[in-house]
C-alpha cells in the first residue's frame, strides 16, 4: 500500500478512549502515533443494533482498534477493545468465556466442564411474563439464610 492508497482508503489505527458518550454510543480516541491528537466523535461497533440490540460500553483509557477513513481523524469507527501488556485477559483459557464487571460480578462459561457460573456482588432478579421452569438431571440445592415461598 502506498501513501496515496492509505490517504484515499481505510486503514487501521490503535488508540485510547479519551471521551465517551453512552447515549449516542460514540467515542473520541487519542492516537499516540499521531502525537496524541484526538479524533472526532466516532461510532462504536456492536454485534447487533436493529431488532436484537447489544449494549456494551467503553471506559475512558480503554485500548481500542479503529478503522479510519482517509488520512485524518474525522471519519471512522471504533471496531473493538484489545488486550495489551497493561490489561491482560482475565483467564487466558481457550475453553472458558468470562465477563468480569468492575464491581467484581462475574459470568463464566467453561465449555470443557459444561459449567455456567454467575457470581454477583448484589441482588439477582429474574422476571418472566410466563412460567419459569427449572429442570435438573441431578439434585437441586438451595442454600440461603432464609427462603420465602409465596
Amino acid at each position: 500500500m502506498t501513501n496515496n492508497d492509505e490517504e484515499a482508503g481505510a486503514h487501521g489505527r490503535f488508540g485510547y478512549v479519551s471521551d465517551y458518550d453512552p447515549v449516542r454510543h460514540m467515542a473520541r480516541i487519542k492516537f499516540p502515533d499521531k502525537g496524541d491528537l484526538v479524533s472526532a466523535w466516532l461510532p462504536v461497533a456492536v454485534p447487533n443494533s436493529q431488532k436484537n440490540k447489544d449494549e456494551v460500553h467503553l471506559d475512558i483509557g480503554e485500548h481500542v482498534y479503529c478503522n479510519m477513513m482517509g488520512n485524518g481523524l474525522e471519519s471512522g469507527v471504533v471496531l473493538c477493545s484489545i488486550y495489551d501488556d497493561k490489561n491482560k485477559p482475565p483467564l487466558g483459557d481457550k475453553d472458558t468465556r468470562k465477563v468480569t464487571f468492575d464491581d467484581g460480578t462475574e459470568i463464566l462459561y467453561d465449555r470443557e466442564n459444561h459449567l455456567l457460573k454467575i457470581e454477583s456482588v448484589g441482588d439477582i432478579e429474574i422476571h418472566a411474563k410466563g412460567h419459569i421452569n427449572i429442570f435438573a438431571d441431578d439434585n437441586i440445592k438451595l442454600t440461603a439464610k432464609r427462603i420465602d415461598w409465596n
